[in-house]
């Protein structure tokens, strides 16, 4: 397989994106599960946290689409990189936490990032089905649980308080494995 080195560098430019937020994830998780140190994080927000890695690994897997392709120009590299882009911007607000001086309600904190998480989040939805369609040249079944979860983000961005975000994170979940599901079907 004689791959041009203007697709190896997209690629390896996707891969060091994504690659920065499982990182960071991984961090986060490391910290929330030593007991030595108290997580300022609820349920409902690890949550969200670990269902981004479960995204970070799904979008990873376009790696192999990004090979595929044969003539890079720029316009489709910035194209193929906002997606990581978008994606770290969303786990960096999602993996942001109050400082310990702040005595603010942890949930609160939380509620007030969600906006910008969802509407983050809601703009890598499009972005994937966006791609998707540009690489299958349709729409394909793992693109209804990205529109699902793109309605799903755009309602959480409306109302991003407590009594909508712990059904709304059942839901995200219920999509995230659908979607991982129809992946693995086509």
């Amino acid at each position: 397989m004689d791959i041009q080195l203007n697709t190896l560098l997209v690629a390896l430019m996707f891969v060091t994106i994504l690659c920065m937020g499982i990182g960071n994830i991984l961090v986060t998780l490391a910290d929330v599960f030593n007991h030595a140190t108290p997580s300022r994080r609820d349920r409902v927000h690890l949550s969200w946290i670990m269902l981004m890695l479960l995204v970070h690994f799904n979008v990873f897997w376009h790696t192999k689409a990004i090979l595929a392709v044969e003539n890079w120009q720029f316009a489709g590299f910035l194209a193929a990189i906002a997606g990581p882009v978008l994606m770290f911007f969303a786990t960096s607000i999602m993996l942001t936490e109050p400082s310990a001086e702040e005595p603010a309600e942890l949930k609160t904190f939380f509620d007030d990032l969600g906006r910008r998480f969802y509407l983050m989040f809601a703009a890598l939805q499009v972005w994937i089905v966006l791609v998707s369609r540009s690489l299958h040249g349709a729409f394909v079944a793992s693109d209804l649980a990205n529109v699902a979860f793109l309605v799903l983000a755009l309602v959480l961005a409306v109302n991003p308080r407590r009594p909508s975000q712990v059904p709304g994170a059942w839901i995200a979940w219920g999509l995230g494995i659908a979607g991982l599901a129809l992946r693995w079907i086509e």
